[in-house]
């Protein structure tokens, strides 16, 4: 399982990259590698040279945003199978509609505790195929 973090917040990456592994410690997927982002720009070149599974995203971000990058992800035929999870502070329903029709397969609003990333990942994890 390869997830890729996508913040300009090094806290909220560091956070992330904590609660992970406890998640992901399952028979089931025997093993994580996560990687990180700082804007889309960077998890482009990240998308590049790795298969994501799961990419935890946030929307505003300098260079490249959000929304940019689940446009991009879709229109790129080889990295459809990629996950994306908004995890952002943009919580109106509004916002949640644009990304789920543009492509997010699921959406955390910040702050998020444990529990809710857990359930998210549950759901987003329910279909993946176990390696």
């Amino acid at each position: 399982m390869t997830v890729l973090i996508v913040d300009d917040s090094k806290i909220v990456r560091r956070v992330l990259s904590n609660t992970l592994p406890r998640y992901f410690k399952k028979p089931e997927w025997p093993e994580l590698t996560l990687l990180e982002a700082e804007d889309g720009l960077v998890a482009m070149e990240q998308m590049k040279n790795n298969e994501v599974d799961i990419m935890l995203l946030d929307w505003n971000m300098p260079n490249m945003n959000g929304e940019e990058v689940v446009d991009t992800v879709r229109a790129n035929k080889a990295w459809n199978k990629t996950r994306i999870v908004m995890a952002t502070t943009e919580g109106g329903k509004d916002s949640v509609l644009k990304m789920i029709k543009k492509g997010a397969n699921g959406y955390m609003v910040k702050p998020f505790k444990e529990e809710a990333i857990f359930k998210t990942l549950d759901t987003i994890t329910a279909r993946m195929p176990k390696k």
